[in-house]
């Protein structure tokens, strides 16, 4: 398990808590995350409260992002204000990240910061060497950010992606480069 909260120079990294659905609520339903990260987006605020609620039960059973998914709140710092998550979850034989930053804080470093120290984190609790990410080739913005991130691009592929067949981007974090 993560020793949690983790601070870095900008950001919190800590649990979520079933009482921020609503706040996750809107965070996902911004039009970016709508159009980039279809899955993240919840109907209603039922919904986003079980969905919580669920990604909370996960942090002690299974509690290995191997097997199940394990995502982390991501706070500004200095404001205590919650600008979005890291999550990782089991792809095949390896641990796939994902994270979304409000779009009212990106451009600024937050998201490569919480990817960084995250990554870091998850590979020294969980013993991974590397972990996997996957974004639309034509998300430029997270494209950049993974790189910011240390994540290394592998191949562009043609896959089911969020729902539609797409080409995707797959970069690769190894725990020696992080």
């Amino acid at each position: 398990m993560i020793p949690l909260p983790v601070n870095t120079p900008s950001l919190r990294l800590r649990h979520i808590v079933a009482q921020e659905a609503v706040r996750m609520m809107e965070l996902n339903a911004e039009p970016s995350t709508r159009q980039w990260l279809p899955s993240h987006v919840y109907a209603d605020e039922q919904e986003a409260v079980e969905r919580m609620k669920y990604l909370i039960s996960c942090y002690s059973e299974p509690g290995d992002p191997r097997l199940g998914p394990y995502v982390l709140a991501v706070d500004h710092l200095a404001s205590g204000t919650l600008l979005g998550h890291v999550g990782f979850s089991p792809y095949y034989a390896g641990v796939e990240v994902s994270y979304a930053i409000a779009e009212s804080h990106r451009q600024r470093g937050y998201g490569s910061e919480a990817l960084s120290y995250a990554c870091q984190r998850a590979s020294s609790s969980f013993e991974l060497q590397s972990l996997l990410a996957l974004t639309e080739s034509a998300n430029e913005p997270s494209r950049l950010t993974l790189e910011r991130a240390g994540f290394v691009h592998g191949e562009d592929l043609v896959m089911q992606f969020q729902g539609t067949e797409q080409t995707v981007s797959r970069y690769l974090w190894h725990a020696s480069a992080g």
